[in-house]
């Protein structure tokens, strides 16, 4: 089956993605019969088309890599933005991939819309439309026959949505609890050893791991945006979802690092949803806990969440010391459950 792909956006990720389907060209088609093609491309730096005669992946970061004008690139014509490249490509899957917006989580969301209602199944690594939409969009999908994937916007190419939604039927999620921010995470177990705060941040931008905007790591806003996400994924319900509290780890000093050590303890960046009869309430906080306890023991870039079920009891998944290739199988995890889908529906 030859799929069609489309990307908004073009960061890390995306690049990523491209070299992953490049590398898996020969395993995609022999195993699964999966031939991919780029029917269009919107980027903020290397230009926007589209292509009705598809064009190779592997071609396209390639081109990206070098810094490229992809406009140039034969067998496609330069579009205006985004929206034309959604309006007039002919895929199966949009990818997107823009950068975070913690306020509203624009205009990732009205891209993925405008696809939805074209028909296309969509991909995206942008929590933000997790957090902000989710019930609106999923319905659309729904509505329209289409897919909406999500597992590369929490903990990278963790299954973690894909845990609950495959492998715990039947089982009603109680609350959440993790260490989701990689950044915040790596800077404070880097202040454990007695590093300054800037000297790790510095290290996260160097590792690539950092937001564009690392005020949304800091400040905490990454991590309750993740902590919404899943919220409104595993604990569904018509109850609200709010944030009762946020703070970040930018008043932390090596001093308090020291002293929590001193304890026994590890101060970590936690995200918990718990729930209720009026709701489902979100905290993130820098918290003490016991450096042997699950959330403790993370360190570097490694995040964990723990699920508290009432048939299961508690579930810990841990990522260990993830980077942008566990982000880029995620997009791959999510086209090949779109493609099952696609494929089935073609025998019909």
């Amino acid at each position: 089956m030859k799929l069609k792909l489309a990307f908004i956006g073009m960061g890390n990720v995306g690049r990523a993605f491209l070299r992953l389907l490049q590398s898996k060209r020969d395993e995609l088609e022999q195993n699964h019969g999966i031939t991919c093609v780029v029917t269009a491309i919107a980027t903020a730096r290397h230009g926007s088309l589209v292509s009705h005669a598809g064009l190779d992946p592997g071609d396209l970061a390639h081109g990206i890599g070098s810094g490229a004008d992809i406009e140039a690139v034969a067998d496609s014509e330069p579009v205006t933005d985004a929206s034309e490249a959604i309006a007039r490509c002919s895929a199966d899957i949009l990818f997107e991939t823009t950068t975070l917006n913690p306020v509203d989580g624009e205009p990732a969301v009205t891209h993925i819309r405008s696809a939805i209602l074209r028909g296309i199944s969509v991909v995206t690594a942008n929590k933000a439309p997790v957090a902000y939409a989710y019930r609106e969009l999923s319905r659309l999908a729904a509505d329209n026959d289409v897919m909406f994937r999500f597992e590369g916007t929490v903990m990278d190419g963790c299954p973690v949505f894909n845990l609950a939604e495959f492998c715990l039927p039947g089982a009603r999620v109680l609350s959440l609890s993790g260490v989701l921010n990689s950044t915040s995470n790596l800077i404070l177990t880097g202040m454990e050893k007695g590093r300054s705060m800037a000297e790790c941040l510095l290290e996260a931008q160097r590792f690539g791991i950092a937001e564009a905007n690392p005020d949304h790591d800091l400040d905490g806003w990454d991590a309750m945006i993740k902590i919404v996400a899943l919220a409104n994924v595993l604990m569904p319900g018509d109850q609200p979802v709010t944030v009762a509290d946020r703070q970040g780890i930018k008043h932390l000093t090596e001093a308090d690092v020291a002293r929590a050590l001193a304890d026994g303890q590890a101060v970590r960046l936690v995200a918990r949803a718990e729930t209720s009869s009026s709701g489902t309430a979100i905290t993130v906080r820098p918290e003490r806990v016991p450096r042997s306890s699950v959330l403790g023991c993370v360190h570097g870039t490694s995040n964990v969440l723990i699920i508290d079920t009432d048939l299961m009891g508690e579930i810990a998944v841990v990522e260990n010391d993830p980077g942008i290739g566990q982000t880029a199988y995620a997009l791959l995890s999510d086209m090949m459950t779109i493609h099952q889908k696609l494929a089935r529906s073609r025998k019909e």
